[in-house]
Parts: C-alpha cells; sequence; structure tokens
C-alpha cells in the first residue's frame, strides 16, 4: 500500500483529534486517492480512533515516555497495523511508520518510533494477553464515561454492546418497489430479506450494493431506521410531516410506503442540508417530498392538526452509532444533557400537527434512556391526549447491528 494512503490516514487523524472534526468529515477528503489507497487510509483512519485507548496501552508499555500529540498519533498508526491488521506485514507496518517519522518529524524520533514498535514486534502475543487483563475501559477502548452509562442502564449486557460496536455490521437496503423487487435484489446481493429490508451480510456483495446504489433501486438505510418508518405506518394518499428530515432516509422511507402517492413535508434548520434529500428522491423517483427551512422547537401555529402522521427523530448523543463514527466512543455523558431540552422542545412543537387518531413517531439513535423512553414517558405526563402504542429499542448485538429507539404515540 503506498506511503500516500498512510499520510492521508495521518491527516485524517489530527482532524479528528487536534480539531475534533467528525469522522465523516474528516474522510471525506480522502475520495480524492485510488479506490484502493482510500479504502487503506479509511480503515487505517477509522480503526486507530475505535481502538484509541488500546493502542494507546501498548504504546505505554515500550515507551519510557508519552510522546506529544501529533507523534502518538503516527505511533498509533503503525501499532494499529501491527495488532490489529493482519493483511499488513509487521515489518512493513515498522518501516513505512519510521519512514513517515522521518519526513514529518526528526532522525531522533524516528528512532524513538523504531524502538517502541520493533520491541511491540517481538512480544506481540504477550502483549495481547495482557491486553485481556486491562479494565474494560481500555479493552473496549471507550471512555469511562460512556463505559460507566452504559454499565448503569445495560447492567446486563453492557459487555455485548461494546463488544457489538467492534464487529463489521451488516448493510440494510430498503427496496424501491417503484424500480424493483424485493426477490430480485435479494438473489443478486444474497442478502436476507424481511418485507422491503434487505439484510446483505457478504463484503463483496456490502461493496457492490454501495456502488450500485446511484441506479435508484434501493436506499441505503440502518436497520432502527428502517423500524422506525416501519412504526410510523405512512400509507398512500397521506399527510406526513418529518421535522428532522436530513439527510432525508427516513421521508424517502415514508413515501415509499405511500407509493409516492400523498404529502411528505420535510424541514430541516438549515436550507442548504436539503441537497442530499433531493438528490436522493429524484434517483428513487419521489416526487411527493416537499422541503422548507425550519426550527423544529418552534411549532407552525398554520399547520397545527394538517398532519396524518408526524416523523420526529430528534438530534440525539448518536451512542447507537458508535461503530460508524467512533469518536462518539470518548464523548463525556455531561455534553448530552443540553440534547434533553432540545429535544423535549421538538417533541412537544411536532406534537402540534398531529391529527385527533393521527401518529407521532418519537425516534433517536442513542441508547441512553434519558434521551429515549424517559423523553417519552416526560411528555406524556404533560400531553393527555397522547398513549404509548409501541416503543422498541435496538440493541446494536442484536438484528440491528446498531442501537436504536422508536416510540410510536397516538392522539386520541
Amino acid at each position: 500500500m503506498s506511503d500516500s494512503a498512510r499520510k492521508a490516514a495521518f491527516l485524517a487523524l489530527q482532524r479528528i483529534e487536534k480539531d475534533g472534526a467528525f469522522s465523516n468529515l474528516a474522510l471525506a477528503n480522502l475520495r480524492s486517492l485510488p479506490e484502493k489507497d482510500a479504502s487503506f487510509a479509511t480503515t487505517l483512519a477509522l480503526g486507530v480512533t475505535e481502538r484509541k485507548r488500546a493502542l494507546d496501552y501498548f504504546i505505554g508499555r515500550y515507551a519510557a515516555r508519552r510522546p506529544e500529540q501529533a507523534l502518538l498519533q503516527l505511533l498509533r498508526l503503525g501499532v494499529y497495523q501491527i495488532m490489529y491488521m493482519d493483511r499488513v506485514p509487521d515489518s512493513a507496518a515498522c518501516d513505512q511508520t519510521v519512514t513517515m517519522a522521518k519526513e514529518l518529524f526528526d532522525v531522533k524520533r524516528a528512532g524513538f518510533v523504531n524502538g517502541v514498535l520493533r520491541a511491540l514486534c517481538r512480544e506481540k502475543n504477550a502483549a495481547e494477553r495482557a491486553l485481556e487483563q486491562q479494565p474494560a475501559a481500555i479493552r473496549y477502548s471507550v471512555g469511562d464515561g460512556i463505559l460507566s452509562l452504559l454499565q448503569e442502564q445495560y447492567p446486563g449486557v453492557w459487555e455485548d454492546i461494546l463488544a457489538s460496536f467492534g464487529v463489521r455490521q451488516p448493510l440494510h437496503l430498503r427496496v424501491n418497489r417503484l424500480k424493483a423487487t424485493p426477490e430480485a435484489l435479494a438473489e443478486r446481493f444474497q442478502g436476507e430479506l424481511d418485507g422491503e429490508m434487505l439484510t446483505v451480510r457478504a463484503p463483496e456483495m456490502q461493496a457492490e450494493a454501495v456502488r450500485g446504489a446511484k441506479d435508484g433501486e434501493y436506499l441505503i438505510q440502518g436497520y432502527g431506521s428502517q423500524m422506525a418508518v416501519r412504526m410510523l405506518g405512512a400509507k398512500p394518499g397521506e399527510t406526513v410531516f418529518d421535522v428532522c428530515a436530513c439527510p432525508g432516509g427516513k421521508s424517502l422511507g415514508a413515501a415509499l410506503d405511500m407509493e409516492n402517492r400523498g404529502r411528505i413535508r420535510s424541514t430541516d434548520l438549515h436550507e442548504n442540508k436539503f441537497s442530499l434529500l433531493h438528490r436522493s428522491a429524484e434517483r428513487l423517483g419521489v416526487t411527493i417530498i416537499e422541503t422548507a427551512a425550519r426550527d423544529a422547537r418552534e411549532a407552525d401555529p398554520a399547520l397545527r392538526g394538517k398532519a396524518d402522521r408526524v416523523l420526529c427523530d430528534v438530534p440525539c448523543s448518536g451512542l447507537g452509532t458508535i461503530a460508524a463514527k467512533p469518536e462518539i466512543r470518548y464523548k463525556d455523558p455531561a455534553s448530552f444533557e443540553g440534547l434533553i431540552d432540545t429535544q423535549k422542545r421538538i417533541l412537544a412543537s411536532s406534537a402540534t400537527y398531529v391529527r385527533p387518531g393521527g401518529v407521532l413517531l418519537y425516534s433517536t439513535c442513542t441508547l441512553n434512556r434519558a434521551e429515549n423512553g424517559e423523553q417519552v414517558r416526560a411528555f406524556l405526563q404533560t400531553h393527555p391526549s397522547f398513549t404509548l402504542e409501541e416503543e422498541h429499542t435496538f440493541l446494536p448485538f442484536e438484528a440491528a447491528g446498531e442501537g436504536f429507539y422508536a416510540a410510536r404515540l397516538r392522539r386520541s
């Protein structure tokens, strides 16, 4: 693999750690690389972010001192290749990392890197066994705060949750019956069919499915998101509001359930966020979605009681998406507190749009119960005209492959 891929991964990691960039944005620049280099660099950057605490443990075993931030990042790159990438020879991982150290720093630091990596290679098996004896936060490479939250809220399965975040997840497709049949796509991608949901597990089939999404025969959409749309239950001819719509997957899923008949009003805070939704709708052949910029925390009095169904997929801490966004592993749960009031306001304003007998669907992509069931029960105490019909917490080690919460409320 070329040195340019490793350098690109290093720069992306610096953006994630030093500048606080989201991993998906930091990795966007890698698209300019050749396909194989881009894939390798992406694997490196996400892997190092995912395993950061374990990598630092390995480095600490052989480094006499903790190196400065940038040098530590480079060491993590080398250690990740040695410990977690079987297809990269240990010698290549060492040599390439030392060469980068010479280019980015100096000969002295390159010697330091060489010493740490060579020592790790000599004692690789012993280091692996030693890691298994470390505290859970290091073994699973997660922040102490996130670990405590999961242990408290999911006492019987927290280890299953954390272990699942390090496993390759299946790819879920939402079939577009306007252009294709579920059976044909299931045969094409050797997938498992559940209604309009197709689960693709084979890596080569996943890659083909990603490339083929441009044809509009299906929508790539997570298990939890598809289940939320299924719980919403939109029907042809209805009026549906999606108040936090972007990037738009749930609006599109509802449109497919409606057979592209009816009306969907998709809103989000900024107008420029709708470009992806518009392109996806055109690709799928969906024409019933209208978009508008609006702050979901403030209700529009002109739309009171106008919707048959309202989808309220609120901003959240994202704990269910750690597998795809590994930087979330190290967040401080105290930073989630501001989200609670935002979610409460969005849920309350969204409720005003629901006609009598209509449905309000509340969903998040987090496992934090304060943002899920507790939020819904607080809403029900102040809105007696609504009743809880159904709720689910989808755990990542189950069929979901991600953590997700959804609750369907009915207005009497």
